[in-house]
């Protein structure tokens, strides 16, 4: 339920933005995934961004009929220019948000699956209980709700302590949740409370931001610089990869190695079954 605004002006960086960690996530759970997907499936991938969960399920299941869902529009687009590039077929495209599916009818999916897409920013505090009683409605008896959550981020420390190295006077901007959204039995109480009772399962899973190295990953985390960093000055932009670039190396979850660099971090999955 992050901004859609914040997400359409940024949909030609988006995986950019994720450096692997949210892919990591859904190659986790689609793989003990029960029930398992089938060539009679109908998918919901949920504020599904630029598709990451889709691309992982066309690469195993080419046949699987899947509808795609974002209140961004401009990363649908860039969706579909992956439809096109692989020749998919059996993929639907709409504007919606997860809040309020409203073109969707009841029991519609086998499986929704929303990566992400449930609870990124309190933009509204009732959000998550009405996203999980629109995945509880339009899946079908039988099916499977997956969603998942962040635990631990990480590395926006890193974010807020270059900020104050800039800007020692000013409060940085930080990326808070309210109360207890990254517990896994707030994820659990909110399945349970949307219908599917004592039908859930909540887990946490290791992930991990990172890229080819230490540089490309700050470059990957300067894609939030108009969250973290808004209103600064080119001179301070400026300066910002190598200040960054000292902060991620000092995190207690950075690692290191020939090849990559990243920070480790924690999500919760859940599963529910509608019975």
């Amino acid at each position: 339920m992050s901004s859609n605004s914040f997400h359409d002006a940024h949909s030609n960086t988006y995986d950019r933005m994720a450096s692997g960690c949210t892919r990591k996530v859904a190659e986790q759970f689609l793989s003990d995934l029960l029930p398992s997907i089938t060539p009679s499936s109908y998918i919901l991938d949920n504020a599904c961004g630029t598709g990451i969960v889709t691309r992982l399920i066309k690469a195993t299941h080419p046949s699987a009929r899947i509808m795609c869902a974002d209140l961004a529009a401009k990363v649908l687009e860039v969706l579909k220019g992956h439809v096109a590039e692989n020749k998919w077929d059996s993929i639907e495209t709409d504007v919606l948000d997860v809040r309020d599916l409203k073109t969707v009818k009841e029991e519609t999916f086998t499986h929704v699956l929303t990566n992400f897409g449930f609870a990124s920013t309190p933009d509204d505090l009732n959000g998550p209980t009405k996203a999980a009683a629109e995945m509880f409605r339009v899946l079908k008896k039988g099916g499977v709700c997956v969603i998942t959550t962040w635990a631990e981020r990480n590395f926006p420390p890193a974010m807020e302590a270059a900020a104050v190295t800039i800007r020692p006077d000013e409060k940085p901007y930080t990326w808070d949740i309210p109360g207890d959204w990254g517990r896994g039995s707030w994820l659990m109480r909110q399945l349970e409370d949307a219908g599917f009772g004592h039908a859930v399962q909540v887990r946490s899973v290791d992930s991990r931001i990172q890229a080819g190295s230490l540089e490309e990953l700050v470059d990957n985390m300067l894609l939030f610089k108009d969250m973290f960093y808004k209103g600064y000055t080119d001179e301070e932009i400026a300066r910002l990869p190598d200040i960054l670039k000292e902060e991620v190396r000092k995190l207690p979850n950075f690692v290191e190695e020939a090849g990559f660099a990243g920070v480790n971090m924690v999500a919760w999955v859940g599963m529910a079954w509608k019975k």
